[in-house]
């Protein structure tokens, strides 16, 4: 296996957990990028973009990141929010009316951003085509949703339906869609290859993404159903005995009859979904979060209000998630997981992607690291990516 790429050499070790992913966990094509204290240390990718016609992964190869796409947005949203423009304790309904019908009239826009509104599903049945051909469709189902429980009063995460319901209160808010400011403010203003609804022209950047198969997923299931007290066992048992809340979750809207292969559809590309369409490298990742990580670096940017980012950092009472089955919580819209899993370090932030990809924020550690992939696993949390980020905090802690 060829690692290309550059990396320091206290940070060998990384490297080589980054190269285990392949020999160890089928990892088809990657990159990873890590920051620290103000300098890039890690940029390394490896494999293939495409198996079919051994298409070697490039320093510049693209690929989506799933929910990872959900951490861009929040990242939006807190720039409104420095820049005055939005407040996260006003009720959605201020913003956006028609949104109060069916009883969602007192919801906060940070209840929504923590998915602690009750909506974490839709119960109109909607397509991923609908988004392109039937946008009314669309909203109708978002404004005449009621929510599941009452407001403030559990958490369960909107794995698909979050970005929807933050796309039109972004466009309410700002009067401009998420996508349009997405590009000017992050993609254009940093110069990162980091998009939301990708251009025509990069296309044939873009690695192909490779879906559990219904033979590997079946067995996963089998496997963590044994095994007991595992998130991907409680999630199972749930799913068989009836529970609709990750169903309702997670297949709505519907991929179609290709499944997740639905990304690799170039009309897809063109949707810049803000909870699953953001696609991009590990390096444009990790450069925009170390932003957020290392305020002590005076020649970057400062588009994030310092108090505001405080709250993002501070310690969340994690709560458990009717859909994910386990303790895990948001700030402003940022994942808070479990100390010890991503970070040991309460103050990171960041998101994790269906199959493996993540990005991390660690103001404490003025750290910042992002892994991207094209094989996707079927764990919520896959050994590939928690190697790394142990990988990762070991390194930094031996210098």
């Amino acid at each position: 296996m060829t690692i290309s790429g550059t990396w320091e050499s206290r940070f060998q070790s990384v490297v080589d957990a980054f190269e285990l992913n392949f020999t160890e966990r089928r990892d088809v094509g990657a990159a990873l990028a890590v920051y620290h204290q103000g300098a890039k240390v890690v940029d390394v990718w490896a494999g293939e973009k495409n198996t079919e016609n051994k298409i070697a992964w490039q320093e510049e190869t693209l690929v989506p990141v799933f929910s990872v796409t959900k951490a861009l947005t929040a990242l939006c949203f807190l720039i409104l929010a420095s820049k005055k423009k939005f407040d996260y304790d006003r009720t959605v309904q201020s913003y956006w009316p028609e949104f109060s019908l069916r009883g969602k009239g007192a919801i906060t826009c940070r209840e929504l951003l923590e998915h602690r509104a009750g909506l974490y599903a839709l119960d109109t049945p909607l397509s991923l085509a609908d988004f392109r051909d039937r946008p009314q469709k669309v909203y109708d189902a978002l404004i005449f949703q009621k929510p599941h429980f009452a407001p403030g009063q559990g958490q369960a995460y909107g794995a698909q339906v979050w970005g929807i319901y933050t796309a039109e209160l972004f466009k309410r808010v700002q009067g401009e869609s998420l996508q349009e400011f997405f590009t000017r403010e992050i993609t254009r203003k940093l110069k990162v290859a980091c998009y939301l609804g990708l251009p025509e022209a990069l296309d044939n950047r873009v690695a192909t993404l490779y879906p559990v198969s219904t033979s590997e997923r079946i067995r996963s299931a089998i496997s963590h159903l044994v095994k007991g007290n595992t998130t991907e066992g409680r999630i199972a048992r749930a799913f068989i005995f009836g529970s609709k809340s990750i169903k309702r979750a997670y297949l709505n809207p519907d991929p179609g009859k290709q499944g997740l292969g639905v990304f690799n559809e170039s009309w897809v590309y063109r949707l810049g979904l803000p909870w699953a369409g953001g696609i991009t490298t590990a390096r444009a990742l990790a450069a925009v979060f170390h932003l957020l990580a290392d305020e002590a670096e005076p020649s970057k940017p400062r588009f994030v209000d310092r108090t505001l980012l405080r709250e993002v950092t501070r310690e969340n009472a994690l709560r458990y998630d009717l859909v994910l089955q386990k303790p895990l919580g948001w700030n402003l819209g940022f994942l808070k997981e479990e100390i010890g899993l991503y970070s040991p370090n309460v103050e990171a932030f960041g998101h994790s992607g269906m199959g493996g990809p993540v990005v991390v924020a660690d103001p404490k550690a003025r750290l910042s690291f992002a892994y991207v992939c094209n094989k996707m696993d079927t764990k919520l949390r896959p050994e590939k990516t928690l190697r790394l980020c142990k990988a990762v905090y070991a390194a930094i802690h031996k210098t």
